[in-house]
C-alpha cells in the first residue's frame, strides 16, 4: 500500500515536472536577415540557464543573394510551418534586420490554416514588426514586442560584450508574459495625454509600419494604442515621417507611445533633438502622445504585450504616467497545478 502511494506520488511529480518543461519550450526561428550561426550554441545555453528547453527545428539558413536567411518562398514556408505546428507554444526570433515584409503574400495565402492552429506567442522586434502586425490584426493572436534571441543581456554577459538591448534579459521578457508589466516613467507630451488612456497595444518599428501604408495589408483596430520606435533614421527623416502621420487619412489611434529613435551611443544633444521632433508632433495632434525611450533599439528594450489590453494612468500630482498590462498567460501556482491534475 505504502509502496503504491510512493510510486503514484513519484509519477505525479514527474508528470508535473514534465508539464512545466513543456510549457517553457522555446522554438527558435529567424525570418529576416542572416544570423551568425556560431552564436546559436550561446543562445541555447542562455535559454537553458533561464530554465527553458530549446527547439531549433525552424532554424533553416541558406543565405540568399539579398542577405536574408533564405529565399522569400523558403522563409515564408518555414514560418507557416512553425505557425501551424501545434507543438509550438513560444516562437522566439533570433534576429530582425530586413525582409519580413516580403512574406506577407504567402502568410495571407495560408491565413485559414494559421487561424486553425494552436495560438502561440511570438517574441521579437524591429523587422519582426511585419509579422507581429499580421499575427495581431489578421490572426488575432497576442505577441511580445521584445528582445531577439541574439541580442540581449544574457547573450552579452556570456560573450563579454555590450550592444543593443544589453540591459534586458530573457527572464524579464518571459515574466512579462506570465506576470504582466508595470512601467512608470511614461512622459505625457500633450494635454490630451494627461487624461490617461486605455486600449489594445499594437505597433512596433515605424519603418515597417510605414511600409504597410496604403497597401491591402494595412489595418487598424478601433481602440489601438500605437507603439513606435526606429533605428538608423535622422531627426529630419523622423520629422518627415511624423508629418506623414499627421496628414494620414483615417488615422485615429487612442494614443501613440514613442520609444527610442536616437542611436545607442547618442549624445545629450542628439537625444534632445529627437525628443523635440516628437514633441512638435504632439503639439500638432489631438491624439494623446507619450514618450518612453525604453523600448526599441536602445540599451533597454522593455517587453510590451501586443494585441493585449493596456492602461495608462496619470496622477494629477505627478509629472509621469504609468503603463500597466496584465499577464497573457498567468503562471499557475503549485497548488493550482495539483488541483488541475486531480480533476484530470
Amino acid at each position: 500500500m505504502t509502496k503504491g502511494i510512493f510510486m503514484a506520488a513519484c509519477c505525479l511529480c514527474l508528470s508535473l515536472h514534465a508539464g512545466t518543461i513543456m510549457a517553457k519550450t522555446v522554438h527558435l526561428i529567424s525570418s529576416s536577415s542572416e544570423y551568425d550561426e556560431h552564436n546559436i550554441p550561446d543562445i541555447v545555453t542562455a535559454f537553458k540557464r533561464q530554465g527553458f528547453q530549446v527547439n531549433r527545428q525552424y532554424l533553416d539558413q541558406q543565405v540568399s543573394d539579398f542577405g536574408y536567411v533564405n529565399t522569400d518562398r523558403a522563409r515564408a514556408e518555414n514560418l507557416v510551418k512553425a505557425l501551424t505546428d501545434d507543438d509550438v507554444e513560444y516562437l522566439w526570433f533570433v534576429r530582425g534586420g530586413s525582409g519580413a515584409l516580403n512574406l506577407l503574400p504567402h502568410l495571407f495565402a495560408n491565413l485559414t490554416n494559421i487561424h486553425g492552429a494552436r495560438e502561440k506567442i511570438l517574441v521579437g522586434f524591429s523587422d519582426v514588426t511585419a509579422i507581429h502586425d499580421f499575427i495581431n490584426k489578421h490572426v488575432g493572436w497576442r505577441s511580445v514586442h521584445g528582445i531577439v534571441a541574439a541580442n540581449n543581456k544574457d547573450i552579452y554577459q556570456r560573450q563579454g560584450e555590450k550592444g543593443i538591448n544589453m540591459n534586458t534579459g530573457l527572464r524579464q521578457t518571459f515574466d512579462a508574459i506570465t506576470h504582466g508589466v508595470s512601467y512608470p516613467g511614461i512622459l505625457p507630451l500633450n494635454t490630451p495625454a494627461r487624461a490617461g488612456v486605455s486600449g489594445v497595444l499594437m505597433g512596433g518599428n515605424l519603418t515597417l509600419l510605414q511600409s504597410l501604408f496604403s497597401t491591402r495589408y494595412e489595418k487598424y483596430l478601433r481602440d489601438e494604442i500605437l507603439l513606435l520606435e526606429d533605428t538608423g533614421v535622422t531627426y529630419k527623416q523622423l520629422d518627415r515621417a511624423l508629418h506623414q502621420l499627421q496628414y494620414k487619412k483615417d488615422f485615429t489611434p487612442n494614443a501613440i507611445i514613442f520609444g527610442q529613435f536616437y542611436p545607442l551611443s547618442a549624445s545629450d544633444e542628439e537625444r534632445l533633438i529627437f525628443k523635440s521632433v516628437i514633441r512638435d508632433f504632439a503639439d500638432a495632434t489631438p491624439i494623446p502622445v507619450y514618450y518612453y525611450p525604453y523600448f526599441g533599439h536602445g540599451a533597454t528594450n522593455n517587453p510590451m504585450l501586443l494585441k493585449h489590453q493596456a492602461v495608462i494612468t496619470c496622477p494629477a500630482e505627478q509629472e509621469y504616467c504609468t503603463l500597466r498590462q496584465p499577464a497573457i498567460r498567468p503562471e499557475p501556482k503549485r497548488g493550482q497545478q495539483r488541483n488541475a491534475r486531480a480533476v484530470e
